[in-house]
């Protein structure tokens, strides 16, 4: 089954936080998207031939736009879906259909015209149509090697010819990979996928099948084993905080977080020696151990997450390179050092930092 989404962009590259809820209300219901293109609402010739083609070979097509321009939207598609064939309207959403395909029309945002159409109206539209319903499992990674995922997911084409559909989203080095299935679809092949992607992808897993994020795997774990976190921030600025504390249920498990931007607060703050500062620096693997250590100190956390780096866009007077950075994580036991090198811009390299620092946390507690 084919099934396409056109999202139309007052601008390049706007935010993409609408767009992502709207599929993902989709790939939930085991309904992925084969592909998704992105076009500039202003050119309506370029939209118009988009749809004229994907008419042609999808068998569903998903159209996303701010909601107060889905009436534009509707008048790309006229010629080819006119209103004889509109069906569930609410509001300036609705579902159109001819003898082959289905237009689905949606705000992209978390409102009852995106997210909510999609789930209320949508999916059971389709769950009807095809007579079928869909499940789906869930792999997600961390600092897996690119190449890697996509040679498992060829295997994974090769294995399953139709009977499997896949959409692999990557983003600061998280891989999300949705892999859907119809209920006829035998049990063993469903399985046997499940573990060859399991196995190639190692250590780099935090959530098999499970569609939890990554902050909700770490404070799970964290409310299991009884532990309770706190977090020194630098050049992530406060990020991996807000991440563990957009769960529900932090409050639980979340002591505090410090912003330590500057050295000072690094001494004042976290008992970071001054002589480390002036030696190796405050980007460094001994600044960041003293960090977490600092934290653990406290005796009011049982494991402790700590980082400091270089986020761009030019370095500073250590003259180290941009993207190098520090993440100490551990308990007081046990606190390890990890450096890496990311590559990116200023926001690709925090976000990835952010990403790693939940994940070794995880990972850390996990192993206790």
């Amino acid at each position: 089954m084919h099934n396409a989404c056109i999202v139309l962009q007052k601008k390049i590259n706007p935010s993409d936080r609408g767009v992502n809820a709207v599929l993902g209300a989709f790939s939930a219901s085991g309904y992925s998207l084969s592909e998704v293109r992105f076009l500039l609402q202003s050119d309506a010739q370029s939209v118009k031939q988009a749809l004229k083609t994907l008419k042609e070979s999808a068998d569903t097509i998903v159209l996303l736009a701010d909601k107060m321009a889905l009436p534009i939207a509707k008048g790309y598609f006229a010629e080819y879906f006119n209103d004889n064939t509109a069906q569930n309207i609410f509001g300036s959403a609705g579902v159109y259909r001819d003898k082959k395909t289905s237009l689905f029309l949606l705000s992209a945002d978390e409102t009852e015209t995106g997210v909510g159409y999609a789930k209320n109206v949508c999916v059971p539209y389709l769950q009807q149509l095809l007579g079928v319903r869909y499940d789906k499992m869930v792999i997600r990674t961390v600092g897996a090697n690119e190449e890697r995922v996509r040679g498992l997911l060829a295997q994974v084409d090769n294995m399953s010819g139709n009977r499997l559909s896949y959409q692999h989203t990557r983003k600061h080095d998280e891989d999300v990979i949705e892999i859907a299935y119809d209920s006829n679809t035998p049990r063993m092949l469903t399985d046997d996928v499940l573990r060859m992607l399991a196995d190639g992808l190692g250590d780099t897993v935090y959530a098999l099948n499970s569609d939890a994020t990554l902050e909700e795997q770490l404070v799970t774990l964290l409310k299991l084993r009884r532990r309770k976190i706190s977090v020194a921030e630098s050049f992530t600025g406060g990020g991996i905080a807000k991440r563990i504390t957009s769960v529900s249920g932090a409050s639980e498990v979340y002591f505090e977080g410090l912003n330590t931007y500057d050295e000072l607060s690094k001494i004042k703050r976290l008992g970071v020696s001054e002589y480390t500062l002036q030696t190796s620096g405050a980007v460094s693997d001994q600044t960041a151990y003293e960090m977490a250590t600092g934290l653990l100190n406290t005796g009011c956390c049982d494991i402790a997450i700590a980082t400091t780096g270089l986020a761009g866009p030019k370095t500073d007077r250590s003259m180290l390179p941009v993207g190098l950075c520090f993440i100490a994580v551990g308990v007081k036991e046990q606190v390890l050092v990890y450096r890496y090198k990311f590559d990116g811009n200023r926001e690709d390299i925090t976000e990835k930092a952010i990403n790693y620092a939940l994940y070794l946390a995880y990972k850390h507690l996990k192993n206790l």
